[in-house]
């Protein structure tokens, strides 16, 4: 009989508070967009196995299984209900394929089949198993190891974008770690490893079965040095118009989105300096939290006054975002400076260069990703930390 996890006593307040604090919404599999309930242990397609879960998003949960037929273990992707036949993700899984001279840091689905269900079809996207995402295991990280995080992730973009194609979603959660493969083990080794599943029953009001499962946490010591850029569900081609303009999360998203401009490969670069700041700094240049802009302003000085009036929520607009006068409150330098203090001034000027390089508003103004690999001063910290 194959080792399914285990329930969560509802009697026991801090475990179910800790499966749905980690969890994805339980509302969301009884109201729109309706996640697709999977249990641990089902077969799906006659072939995959699912032993434990990887993830959530807000289109996705995200599952680990076994391949019974090729004996791999891979990650499933069950996509919100599906709306209409196309399935744009997989064909631009499809053109990158065909497009892109080097997919190895590439997280590229490798087949997909659909699930049915009362209400209509999810969709599944197979992929190659891989780690969490640096947004949830940065902090414990070596500056070497995220240095080589940044670099891998902008080789990756260096790809896609000498395909012309816009990534349009980048951020700290679409960027993966790689694990040691565990294709070899039992599911009883492997929950030595990873944890047993804590999981929580669900039924459907159309009778389906389900279960709440806490995401697998993954110990340090199944990470590998090799990192991945994934998520291509926004990605387009470049010089495409979006009906949609800014990102989500917006402490990501390249100024001149928020101002009616559709996203591009220097909108791109900004997403990557903003992953480049985490990953050196600890944290981002702004918050996560409320109107990314203000945050800007305070740290980068005001925004071009041409972009006056456009941005994307007239009645939340401030005169003062775009008033030349204004001068910034906190400066990258001092930011630096603050959360790196015993850096040697060589580096934090070498930092600091291409930092307001990527962070300038002026689109153009930003280096390619091409650009930024063969920059002297983003080599020289590379140098610093592969020693």
């Amino acid at each position: 009989m194959t080792d399914c996890g285990d329930f969560v006593n509802s009697d026991d307040e801090e475990d179910v508070d800790d499966l749905e604090e980690n969890a994805e919404p339980l509302l969301l599999y009884f109201q729109q967009p309706f996640y697709y309930p999977i249990c641990i242990g089902n077969v799906l397609a006659q072939r995959y196995r699912i032993e434990h879960k990887l993830g959530h998003g807000g289109f996705s949960t995200v599952w680990m299984a076994h391949d019974i037929v090729t004996k791999k273990d891979v990650a499933l992707k069950i996509t919100i209900l599906a709306r209409g036949t196309a399935d744009p993700e997989s064909t631009m899984h499809n053109e990158i394929r065909q497009r892109v001279r080097d997919t190895s840091k590439l997280l590229l689905s490798r087949e997909t089949f659909s699930l049915p269900s009362p209400k209509g079809r999810h969709r599944v996207l197979v992929f190659p198993l891989r780690g969490p995402s640096l947004h949830s295991c940065f902090a414990s990280m070596s500056m070497a190891d995220r240095m080589s995080a940044a670099k891998q992730v902008l080789q990756a973009l260096d790809c896609l974008h000498d395909a012309n194609i816009v990534h349009r979603d980048l951020n700290d959660k679409n960027t993966m770690c790689g694990i040691v493969p565990l294709d070899a083990y039992d599911i009883k080794m492997k929950y030595q490893y990873l944890g047993r599943p804590k999981k929580i029953p669900l039924q459907t009001p159309d009778g389906m079965q389900g279960e709440l499962v806490r995401p697998v946490m993954v110990p340090p010591s199944l990470l590998t040095k090799s990192f991945y850029l994934g998520d291509f569900g926004l990605a387009m081609n470049a010089g495409t118009s979006a009906n949609y303009k800014p990102q989500s999360p917006s402490a990501w998203c390249a100024p001149e989105r928020l101002h009616n401009t559709d996203p591009s490969s220097a909108s791109d670069m900004w997403s990557y300096m903003c992953l480049f700041t985490e990953l050196y700094l600890g944290t981002l240049p702004w918050s996560i939290y409320g109107d990314v802009l203000p945050g800007m302003v305070k740290v980068l000085g005001p925004l071009p006054q041409t972009w006056s009036g456009s941005y994307h929520q007239p009645t939340r607009i401030d005169a003062s975002w775009y008033d030349p006068k204004k001068q910034p409150e906190h400066t990258l330098e001092a930011m630096i400076a603050r959360a790196r203090p015993n850096i040697s001034p060589t580096e934090r000027a070498h930092v600091l260069s291409f930092m307001r390089k990527g962070f300038s508003y002026n689109p153009q103004h930003r280096m390619t990703a091409a650009q930024l690999l063969c920059n002297v001063s983003f080599q020289a910290v590379m140098r610093v930390y592969s020693a």
